[in-house]
Order: C-alpha cells, then sequence, then structure tokens
C-alpha cells in the first residue's frame, strides 16, 4: 500500500470539487501552514487533507474548551482519498465549522469519561469517518452525509501524481491494490478495457 496520497494534490482535488459544486472561492493570505480561502459571499474556508478518513483537530490545551485548530472560519472542508492512502477517487465535505467543532468537542469528552489511559496531556481529538475508530467516535461518513460533495470527477494518480480522469485513476489504483496483493511492482501488472 502506497504511504499516503500528497497533502497538495488532494487540496488541489478538494478546490476542484467546491468549484464543481458552484462555489467561487479565492486564496486568503496566511503566514503559516493552513490553507485558507474565502468564498464569493464573504463566508471563509478552512481546508484540511487526510490519508486515512480522519479529521484530526489539535487542541491549544488539555482544558475542555481549549481553542482546537480547526477554529477560524465558517466552513471546514474535509478532503480525502476514497481509499485511504491509495490514489483514485477522492472525498470531499464541506462542513460548517460549528458542527465540527461541536462534534470534536463532544466526542473528546464522551472518550474521557471513559478514564483513558493518557497522562493528561492528549491535546489531539480526533473523529473517525469510518466505523473502524473508536465508539465514542467513529461513523462521520454516515453522520455527515448531507455535507458530503456529491461529485465525482475527481481523482489522483500515482503516475503523474496530479488530477485526471477518473476511469485512469481507477485503474492506476487497481494496479496498486493487485501488486500489493501478488507481490511484484505496478509495472508488472497490466489491465485493458473493452468498451
Amino acid at each position: 500500500m502506497p504511504s499516503r496520497v500528497s497533502n497538495k494534490h488532494l487540496l488541489e482535488a478538494g478546490l476542484t470539487l467546491l468549484e464543481e459544486s458552484g462555489k467561487e472561492f479565492t486564496k486568503l493570505p496566511n503566514k503559516g501552514r493552513a490553507m485558507l480561502y474565502k468564498f464569493s459571499n464573504g463566508e471563509t474556508v478552512r481546508v484540511r487533507t487526510c490519508n486515512d478518513h480522519i479529521l484530526i483537530a489539535v487542541a491549544d490545551s488539555t482544558e475542555e474548551n481549549a481553542n482546537l485548530n480547526i477554529e477560524g472560519t465558517d466552513w471546514l472542508l474535509i478532503v480525502m482519498p476514497e481509499i485511504p492512502r491509495t490514489p483514485g477517487n477522492v472525498i470531499a465535505y464541506l462542513i460548517p465549522t460549528n458542527v465540527a467543532i461541536k462534534e470534536v468537542r463532544e466526542a473528546h469528552k464522551r472518550w474521557l469519561s471513559t478514564n483513558p489511559k493518557t497522562r493528561g496531556q492528549n491535546t489531539t481529538w480526533n473523529l473517525w469517518f469510518s466505523n473502524d475508530g473508536p465508539k465514542k467516535a467513529n461513523g462521520y461518513a454516515d453522520k455527515w452525509s448531507e455535507y458530503r460533495l456529491e461529485y465525482n470527477s475527481v481523482s489522483i494518480t500515482e503516475d503523474s501524481d496530479s488530477i485526471i480522469n477518473p476511469i485512469k485513476a481507477e485503474i492506476v489504483a487497481a494496479r496498486l491494490r493487485i501488486s500489493n496483493l501478488a507481490g511484484v511492482s505496478p509495472e508488472a501488472v497490466h489491465i485493458s478495457i473493452v468498451f
């Protein structure tokens, strides 16, 4: 399995999905690594990318109402590969930031109520989109399905590491999966399609 899809190309794919959904936006200047944009109506959006179907929020302290690094915009665009860490189709969710913050805080509170073995310095608060994560913080693909951008024309390929035709991207991803199963290089796998 590839180690990851580049954040740069996940960002590019997410912005393409925003455009396809009819959103007009411009990049906002910032001093750090934050990916901030402004919609034509004046609302702001922060883009977060992740290869593992997890929303990772970092708190500035262990306090219950600590500042989270996802705060400060109206919207949160979360972009990830459809198959974790694998080139191919891309999934994106455009979530009101206040909804995401509320869920992150509540999930963290539920986790703390289980008396986890922690040294009290945990400032990374996560939500899992799949059902594979901890039960107190999983299933957000279903919970937030209304926020999913339903445009499927964006894919990322390993060959050029850029956005391409989704059929070609699926072939590249299939070659990768087959090569991993067979224990051979992706170049040894040949796929043909007859339409």
